[in-house]
């Protein structure tokens, strides 16, 4: 697979956000159990797992 320059500049931003999201002490274990498990079931596109991610905490912040 071939990313343009740009791509892998968005990919290495959302590697950033990923850990720091994970290694943040204020992280509930809910949350980094979610972000881990989308992770894995994207695995090579950490881009989509973060927009799962947070795709899922919207649905269950507008159920709360």
């Amino acid at each position: 697979m071939t990313y343009a320059s740009g791509d892998w500049t968005i990919r290495r931003q959302v590697m950033d956000v990923i850990v720091d999201v994970l290694s943040a002490v204020a992280t509930g274990p809910d949350v980094r159990t979610s972000l881990l498990r989308h992770l894995e079931e994207n695995p090579g596109n950490p881009e989509r797992a973060l927009l799962a991610h947070l795709s899922d905490r919207s649905i269950a912040d507008d159920v709360a």
